[in-house]
């Protein structure tokens, strides 16, 4: 038994030798990816040429991913990301930037487009309240909301209004000429009808691995961050047990005996009982999930043909309450009860100002972008579906022509326009869109979240890192198999 306790620690140890850098760098991006809301993760920025060419293609989305043209002059635009803000009066030929007051820099997350007696006011959402440009590009101010992270916002129901969603959580409505007068809906307990008995596998992995999953969006979150201190703790903790004891064997080191004892003990017990044994679980699905997504387009194919009945998973699946879950809302002109809403099942409906919602099948049951443009409302998922639908229109209408996912639409004199992340499409007729030679910023920088997920997935090294980093995880899964038998055995 004896010796088979020694060569089970000895596996162990050898197990966090060879993959212990690696995991640790798991878990240290992993905790940042997390948290793409860090403004500074969004806003630091890097060389273009740290990026592989096939993280290259989502950098254009990182520079402008919103957009509002000038009714009185469509070569003017203004356009907008985490990044910043920018104005162009030449088609897009120079941007420059837009500042906003006292030198903040918040990230730019929606427009609307508000009347106002005979103004066209912008209003902006950022992730420090909402802002106001009450002419294009004139100078903004606060307008409301300081503080809170504001993930959308739309034309409102009735004139002067808008309507958007507080840190995906409340739905608010508020008067630009009133805009401390704010009303937030309900949305605790939401009656909903029609929504999917089963989910494919691969939605529900994707959720679990990105911290939606388990329970709220933060609490997901947060315990998938466990998991990253987790991994980099136990990584740390048993590099400096297995190095302190080589360095204390050499000849001439005098540290005292129960000053060893007394640090070795300290580092045993916040890598194995404290550490340990509580960030089994979140480490265990980060992994297998990790290596799952290391091979995305099979995992894909794979994990899409396979379904899992909503009632088995876990309480965020049965949404019990819509809290952390309203990515997008739109409403309809003079009918204030009538709200569309994205969420991770797609889009619902309610017509009774949010007391009973339907999912509207017809567009897919997944996560999209739901937004507004003039007497239109578009939706477009990840998996390149593309609608859209007139005020007037009794349906939906596919959208054709586009590579990725749309974040916004504009109407001008000239047509209309829609932005994605590779760029600008103009409609050529029936909704058949063709690329434009409207530009956005050249920043001739990556940004410091993208080089993150470089890191994280091993890009950074090689495209075909991916199996090392297999090989590397499974040697970590194995040591979180091995370690609670041994701690089992030696207990505290």
């Amino acid at each position: 038994m004896k010796m088979n306790r020694r060569a089970l620690v000895v596996f162990h140890r050898w197990l966090g030798l060879i993959a212990g850098a690696w995991l640790l760098t798991l878990g240290v991006t992993g905790i940042f990816l997390d948290h793409d809301e860090w403004r500074w993760l969004r806003q630091t920025e890097v060389p273009e040429d740290w990026l592989s060419p096939s993280m290259m293609r989502y950098l254009p989305a990182t520079v402008m991913r919103y957009v509002v043209a000038d009714p009185a002059d469509d070569n003017s635009w203004i356009g907008g990301s985490e990044r910043g803000l920018w104005i162009t009066r030449n088609r897009g030929a120079i941007w420059e930037a837009l500042r906003f007051p006292d030198g903040q820099h918040p990230q730019i997350l929606r427009f609307a487009k508000i009347g106002l007696d005979d103004q066209r006011l912008v209003v902006i959402a950022t992730d420090d309240g909402l802002w106001i440009m009450p002419e294009f590009g004139g100078p903004i101010r606060r307008l409301a909301l300081d503080g809170h992270f504001i993930n959308m916002i739309s034309p409102g129901a009735t004139p002067h209004s808008i309507i958007g969603v507080d840190d995906f959580s409340t739905v608010f409505t508020l008067d630009v000429n009133q805009p401390e007068n704010i009303q937030h809906l309900t949305v605790d307990q939401p009656k909903i009808s029609g929504l999917p008995e089963t989910v494919t596998l691969y939605r529900f992995l994707f959720d679990l691995h990105f911290g939606y999953g388990l329970l709220s969006r933060k609490w997901s979150t947060w315990i998938n961050d466990f998991g990253g201190i987790a991994l980099s703790v136990l990584a740390l903790t048993g590099f400096l047990a297995w190095y302190l004891k080589r360095r204390w064997r050499r000849v001439g080191v005098t540290t005292r005996p129960d000053r060893r004892r007394s640090v070795l003990s300290g580092l045993y017990r916040s890598h194995a009982p404290v550490i340990g044994i509580l960030g089994v679980m979140p480490i265990l699905y980060l992994s297998v999930t990790g290596i799952l997504f290391n091979h995305i387009l099979t995992f894909i194919e794979w994990g899409e043909a396979r379904e899992v009945q909503r009632e088995h998973l876990p309480p965020v699946w049965q949404y019990q309450s819509l809290k952390g879950e309203i990515d997008q809302v739109v409403t309809f002109s003079g009918d204030p009860d009538h709200m569309m809403i994205s969420t991770r099942f797609g889009v619902l409906e309610t017509r009774d100002s949010g007391a009973s919602w339907l999912a509207k099948t017809e567009l897919g049951a997944e996560r999209g972008q739901l937004f507004r443009s003039s007497d239109h409302v578009f939706y477009s998922t990840n998996s390149r579906q593309f609608f859209v639908k007139g005020d007037s229109e009794p349906d939906w209408t596919t959208m054709a022509g586009l590579p990725s996912v749309v974040y916004d639409a504009e109407f001008t004199d000239s047509g209309l326009f829609v932005k994605n992340s590779r760029g600008f499409f103009k409609d050529k007729g029936q909704f058949t869109f063709e690329a434009d030679a409207l530009k956005h910023p050249d920043l001739e920088a990556a940004t410091l979240y993208l080089f993150l997920i470089e890191i994280h997935t091993g890009n950074v090294f090689h495209p075909e890192f991916r199996w090392v980093s297999d090989a590397l995880t499974v040697m970590g899964i194995l040591m979180i198999v091995t370690g609670p038998i041994l701690w089992w055995r030696r207990k505290w």
